[in-house]
């Protein structure tokens, strides 16, 4: 299963995570519902997966502190993999940000910054912080090295259903 893993080399911070069918979501829609259980990843999302991926490959390349804006999953996500990577994170949270995320966030040693009332505003000042020298933004969802990573979630799919999906359905 691994060998769906983008980028080689190191391990990913993600884990295989369980595929179950859903009987009352199955009944509800009169065909089989699967549920891929992303909620026991090490950050409790699936954004693990493309953060995590964003966050080795730019290590990689000598990054040496991870700035992200994100008002939660994103922001756990790129503080869990700078904590695994030996690498400093700020995350700029919007003012919405509840305070047990942001106690979340000091836990896994990010330096949590508040800036702005909603994400926009947030990632404004992440895009400022970036600028310092051999600082990366670390986007919450728009960068190909997320999609890619987030792609091992339908890799995982194709080894463990007996047939193609009809469809995907994402929050």
């Amino acid at each position: 299963a691994m060998a769906a893993q983008p980028g080689g080399g190191k391990k990913p911070f993600h884990i295989i995570s369980p595929v179950l069918e859903s009987l009352p979501l199955s009944q509800a829609a009169g065909t089989k519902v699967y549920m891929k259980l992303e909620n026991v990843q090490p950050t409790g999302s699936f954004k693990i997966r493309g953060i995590g991926h964003l966050c080795q490959e730019v290590a990689k390349k000598g990054c040496r502190h991870f700035v992200c804006s994100s008002g939660g999953n994103a922001g756990l996500a790129a503080a869990y993999a700078a904590k695994k990577l030996g690498l400093p994170v700020t995350v700029v949270v919007p003012s919405t940000t509840g305070p047990a995320t942001v106690h979340k966030l000091e836990e896994l040693g990010a330096e949590v910054e508040v800036s702005g009332q909603v994400w926009d505003e947030a990632n404004r000042r992440a895009l400022e912080l970036a600028q310092t020298e051999g600082w990366v933004s670390i986007h919450p969802f728009d960068h190909p090295l997320v999609w890619q990573g987030h792609a091992s979630l339908v890799w995982e799919l194709k080894d463990s259903l007996e047939t193609k999906p009809d469809a995907i359905l994402l929050a």
